[in-house]
């Protein structure tokens, strides 16, 4: 295969695993949630001793960190993915939308949640918490079933 031949099969290759990146981003997310949510359940320290103990700095310092990776995440998507593939495949513009929307959503969740990890313990924590999970779940699972066949069908990549 002459050099030129490789390089665009090997540039196909990667933009048509594109759509595969999203959904091991989204995956990375859902443990994440998952763990949080799990930590989250655990008794605080010197509380029940029959399962592992939460300490309360390691759980806040563990939200915070997911609230950035998140809020990074979409940023991303705001900025450079949905303007590209608006352009691209305007078909998608009430998609978009909807997933725009579902990220300023998030995005007042992710304060509201920043704000109780004051006291990760306290309920208002666990109820945010959920609040959260519920919706970025949900939105994983959109965004998966209208955007991965049309990125791993991409010939170009969004600019950054």
């Amino acid at each position: 295969m002459p050099d030129h031949a490789h390089a665009a099969a090997s540039e196909h290759s990667r933009l048509t695993a594109f759509g595969d990146h999203l959904i091991a981003l989204h995956d990375e997310l859902r443990r994440d949630i998952a763990a949080l949510r799990e930590e989250a359940s655990r008794p605080p320290a010197g509380g029940d001793a029959t399962g592992p103990l939460v300490l309360p700095e390691r759980l806040h310092s563990h939200c915070l960190a997911f609230c950035e990776a998140l809020h990074a995440h979409h940023t991303t998507e705001d900025r450079t993915i949905f303007p590209f593939l608006a352009r691209e495949h305007p078909e998608l513009s009430e998609v978009l939308d909807r997933l725009a929307s579902d990220h300023r959503l998030m995005a007042t969740l992710l304060a509201d949640l920043r704000k109780a990890t004051a006291d990760p313990l306290a309920p208002g924590f666990h109820a945010e918490l959920e609040r959260l999970s519920v919706e970025l779940l949900t939105h994983l699972d959109r965004e998966e079933h209208y955007l991965v066949p049309v990125l791993n069908s991409l010939t170009d990549l969004p600019v950054h």
